[in-house]
């Protein structure tokens, strides 16, 4: 007869799954740590441990490698931009520029973090990264396309127009996010969202928003 399981083992009073957690946090917040002042190239998994405070066995119960650790830093940053900019396709009359500013703001939101930014920034230097970078952006365009052209037939140039916006408007945000922009937040949003508009204009045959 097999055994009853126990309860989850604790440690000080903290459950295991509660500490495993932790120990991810304190990596992911060491390694952005790392990127910001030093950059990805020198990011090592001793020198990530060191500065979370982890002892090295533990940072594989969490990433394979450097490189997993940072991907899913990146890719955690997408995903919250996904989710601004689903969140406003669900409203009900959303339009191309609706779409834009979620997007733009999204993007900000998510990488408001000088270390994101730089993260980002570096990202084509590590193929990881770029992997990472180049499937968000690849789902981004999908995601903005499928909306802005409202059941509009999509022609090969309006992948050019997806990517153009999509990897741009990124760009553009983390590097006003390391202060080489100068704008005001509501200044970039609105001068990206006008160019973005104009660029979206007849993406599936749609007319201007």
């Amino acid at each position: 007869m097999p055994a009853t399981p126990g309860p989850p083992r604790t440690y000080g009073g903290v459950p295991e799954a509660e500490r495993r957690t932790d120990r991810r946090d304190r990596l992911v917040a060491a390694a952005l740590d790392l990127v910001g002042s030093d950059g990805v190239v020198a990011l090592t998994v001793g020198s990530v441990c060191s500065q979370a405070g982890v002892a090295k066995r533990y940072f594989y119960e969490s990433f394979a490698s450097m490189d997993d650790l940072l991907s899913a830093t990146l890719q955690e940053v997408f995903d919250r931009v996904g989710a601004a900019v689903a969140s406003t396709s669900l409203e009900a009359g959303a339009t191309a520029r609706d779409l834009l500013v979620a997007a733009v703001g999204g993007a900000i939101d998510a990488m408001d973090d000088p270390r994101i930014a730089r993260l980002y920034l570096e990202s084509a230097g590590n193929a990881a990264l770029l992997a990472t970078r180049d499937r968000a952006v690849d789902g981004f365009v999908d995601q903005l396309l499928a909306l802005v052209a409202g059941g509009g037939e999509l022609r090969p140039s309006d992948q050019v127009t997806g990517h153009l916006l999509v990897s741009g408007a990124t760009h553009v945000v983390a590097l006003w996010l390391q202060g080489r922009l100068d704008l005001s937040r509501d200044e970039l949003v609105a001068h990206m969202v006008d160019l973005g508009v104009q660029a979206a204009d007849g993406i599936g045959g749609q007319p201007p928003a």
